[in-house]
């Protein structure tokens, strides 16, 4: 099969294609014929070194798209021939990819299948965050950083879909503000210092919840405009360095400051995983969501994707097909 290999950590010209045997499921495993591989922001750091990975050589890739064409023992043979998404265990970057029970789910009918490639990981994701590590009501106010990101965009319809009265977006540029008014949403350019401020003008008031992938620096301008019993998730460290809270701005106010990984979910409670994917395909099945698309580019240009993705080009999500 075709699938790109990574046999030295580095940057993008490290995804090199190649080569490799057609997989075979083991029990409690299916084979999918991959119709989309999702490109994501741990797959770069993979590649750099910075996140968990199997072994070297290792093929990038967590989640897909595709065709379950051969299943293992333990596997009821009636998933044969069905679409599903997967989170895999063996890279999603290239034609076939192997997926255990409990990982991989049959996609409704009449999604098309860059919105199905595009789910797995930002439905998963923005769903326990707002689900699990917060809880968005009726009627709250919701800050969403990197808004234009493949998370951003599908966390401010989330956020709406639940209920969310506002529902603010830091973008990285005035370029990228337009997306998120698309979205339903008011955008707000991050600058330096003074982004919470302007989100708190453009939602009339502080916020019940905060999405935060960037930590850092912008913890302690989140704080500023985090409402008494409101809850900041942080969910990731774009900014390089973590943020700092002062424990006197938690318990007066009744403030959470929670942490939120849907990867150490998958690695450590699989058996979880349904309960944030089956209420979150729904969601993009009746149409309350939609993945918004970047491009989807060819197998073999996965290191221009990755590129495209680590220089915050990129709107939305980024696809491969074999």
């Amino acid at each position: 099969m075709q699938a790109i290999l990574v046999s030295r950590f580095g940057g993008p010209e490290q995804l090199e294609p190649s080569r490799l045997p057609d997989p075979e499921p083991s029990a409690g495993q299916v084979r999918i014929r991959n119709i989309r591989a999702s490109v994501n922001f741990a797959d770069v750091k993979a590649v750099s070194g910075n996140y968990p990975v199997p072994g070297m050589p290792f093929v990038p890739g967590l989640d897909t798209y595709g065709v379950v064409d051969a299943i293992g023992e333990n596997v009821d043979h009636s998933w044969l021939g069905r679409h599903v998404v997967a989170f895999v265990d063996d890279g999603g970057y290239a034609e076939y990819s192997l997926a255990r029970k409990g990982l991989f789910f049959e996609v409704p009918p009449g999604i098309d299948p860059d919105q199905a490639g595009a789910a797995p990981l930002l439905l998963g994701t923005c769903y326990g965050l707002m689900t699990r590590a917060s809880k968005v009501r009726q009627g709250d106010r919701v800050l969403v950083h990197s808004a234009a990101g493949g998370i951003g965009t599908t966390a401010l319809q989330m956020a709406a879909a639940l209920g969310a009265s506002t529902v603010v977006g830091v973008v990285s540029s005035q370029e990228k503000a337009g997306l998120v008014e698309e979205l339903g949403a008011r955008p707000v350019v991050a600058r330096e210092s003074g982004f919470a401020q302007a989100a708190r003008r453009a939602a009339g008031g502080d916020f019940q919840v905060i999405l935060n992938a960037a930590a850092g620096d912008t913890v302690a301008e989140d704080m500023e405009v985090l409402e008494s019993f409101g809850t900041l998730v942080v969910f990731g460290m774009a900014a390089g360095k973590p943020g700092v809270v002062q424990t006197d701005q938690l318990h007066s106010p009744n403030r959470t400051v929670s942490g939120f990984s849907f990867g150490t979910v998958r690695r450590s409670r699989p058996d979880e995983v349904a309960s944030l994917m089956e209420p979150s395909l729904a969601m993009l099945h009746d149409g309350r969501i939609r993945m918004v698309i970047d491009s989807v580019l060819p197998l073999a240009e996965a290191g221009q994707a990755h590129h495209r993705l680590a220089s915050r080009q990129s709107k939305g999500k980024i696809l491969l097909t074999p």
